[in-house]
């Protein structure tokens, strides 16, 4: 039997342009082989919160340059304790080694299929496990009968999760992914990502898939702070503050206002400084260094006349 909810919400993912990749075009069945599994995937496991320095030695090494943990730490971290790492700075630390980034949102794991076969391991951003607020990068290097084979700095070099797993932990980021390449795979990127290469149709595209999502799951927070960042992002700050509102009081964890600044970055250009001072206060509690929290509350006290 056929659940009714279960079809209605993939109609609207499917008219919004993610049924988990079956929608995508250029990206059917059959685009990519069956299965695939890159070699010379490096892995070691991760210091304190340092997921992101091991991921990038992980992607250079694929790439052809060997770098330490440590060495990686101290160029991404402010500090050893520094329990953020960005895709951001990811990328511009790959970037030194002559690699170009595209950072994207709404991934799907027909896409995913489609850059590892094409030699492209891709970085994803999710829950470290179910029920986690965690996050964390995994670099996704291979696939087989409905199955990805990841690199984690945590759990290890071969963790296998089956797509329903691999999705529902990338919901948490909605979708974001990283594919770090040489200049002589821009071609086999483009291919890949089509329109989503320009940042602007990506965040078109999140906005519609995370509208069908509300649509059809209006209780989830991770969809509503999905479509504040790609309303934020396309500079409908208006509607944006409004859904990071409605994030906010669906629940989202501590942790988040820690990862995701897009709400005070909505807040402040739409003048709702004491939002934002509320919300750094209230998560510097748990994470009193962090330079991203300290920049919006110190913004956010300018706003207010502090």
């Amino acid at each position: 039997m056929t659940c009714p909810s279960a079809r209605l919400t993939s109609t609207l993912l499917c008219a919004a342009g993610l049924a988990f990749g079956a929608c995508l075009p250029g990206l059917g069945a059959g685009a990519a082989p069956a299965s695939v599994t890159l070699s010379n995937i490096r892995h070691e496991f991760q210091g304190p919160d340092n997921c992101g320095p091991v991921t990038a030695m992980t992607v250079l090494g694929y790439h052809g340059t060997r770098v330490t943990q440590a060495r990686a730490a101290s160029a991404l971290k402010d500090f050893p304790g520094d329990p953020q790492v960005t895709s951001l700075e990811l990328a511009a630390y790959l970037g030194r080694f002559g690699l170009r980034s595209v950072i994207r949102s709404a991934g799907t794991p027909a896409l995913v299929r489609e850059l590892v076969a094409r030699g492209l391991p891709v970085v994803v951003q999710q829950r470290l496990r179910a029920g986690s607020n965690v996050a964390h990068f995994r670099t996704v290097y291979g696939y087989r009968a409905g199955r990805f084979l990841v690199s984690d700095p945590l759990l290890g070099p071969a963790l296998w999760l089956s797509e329903a797993q691999f999705t529902d932990l990338w919901h948490f980021y909605n979708g974001e992914y990283l594919v770090a390449y040489p200049a002589g795979k821009e071609r086999d990127v483009q291919a890949v990502l089509g329109q989503d290469m320009r940042a602007a149709a990506n965040w078109a595209r999140l906005k519609r898939v995370t509208e069908a999502r509300a649509k059809a799951q209006p209780g989830d927070p991770y969809t509503w702070w999905g479509l504040g960042k790609a309303n934020l992002r396309l500079g409908n700050v208006t509607a944006a503050a409004a859904n990071f509102d409605r994030a906010v009081a669906l629940g989202v964890p501590r942790l988040y206002f820690l990862y995701r600044q897009e709400a005070f970055e909505a807040w402040t250009r739409a003048g709702h400084h004491s939002k934002t001072l509320r919300y750094t206060r209230l998560a510097l509690n748990t994470f009193p260094d962090s330079k991203e929290l300290l920049h919006f509350r110190g913004v956010a006290q300018r706003g207010l006349g502090g």
